[in-house]
């Protein structure tokens, strides 16, 4: 995804894997807003950032998973976090509460795991499972699957 001048890019319930890009493999924010909600963005490439390089606009990240990406790490530039974010390599600087930094959150490979689009399982152990902001998932995941399926909503587009 590249973002332009007055963009507004809202991503909910959204799995971004497997991309390649010159600045940021899955997405580059110029000067635009962008707001990812239980996003996962997982595996990708990019020069600057495997994740997510952002230029000059502004990203808020909202129990979203940003993990396995390289070169470059996860993220570039700057970064704002409302809570509950998964960061696996402590490049996206999250410090808000019930973010989680420097971390895999053990993911399956992107697949069809029901639903009409891949994902990214969250496997047994993930730090991911039951940590989102329950205030503020959706009611669904990616797949249509209701949150939450245990004691609370799962950071990612994929609830377990």
């Amino acid at each position: 995804i590249i973002t332009e001048s007055s963009d507004t890019v809202t991503l909910i319930n959204s799995t971004l894997s497997g991309n390649l890009g010159y600045r940021g493999g899955a997405i580059w924010i110029r000067t635009a807003q962008v707001q990812l909600t239980n996003v996962t963005v997982a595996n990708n490439s990019g020069t600057l950032a495997g994740g997510i390089f952002n230029e000059s606009g502004t990203i808020t990240l909202k129990n979203t998973i940003i993990a396995n990406n390289s070169p470059g790490g996860d993220c570039s530039g700057s970064i704002a976090s409302t809570g509950h974010n998964l960061d696996s390599d402590g490049t996206c600087s999250l410090g808000a509460t019930g973010d989680i930094s420097s971390q895999l959150p053990l993911l399956g490979p992107l697949q069809n795991n029901g639903g009409p689009t891949f994902t990214h399982a969250l496997l047994e152990g993930s730090p991911a499972i039951d940590a989102a902001d329950d205030a503020n998932c959706p009611s669904a995941d990616q797949r249509g699957i209701p949150r939450p399926q245990e004691a609370g909503c799962d950071i990612g587009a994929f609830e377990r």
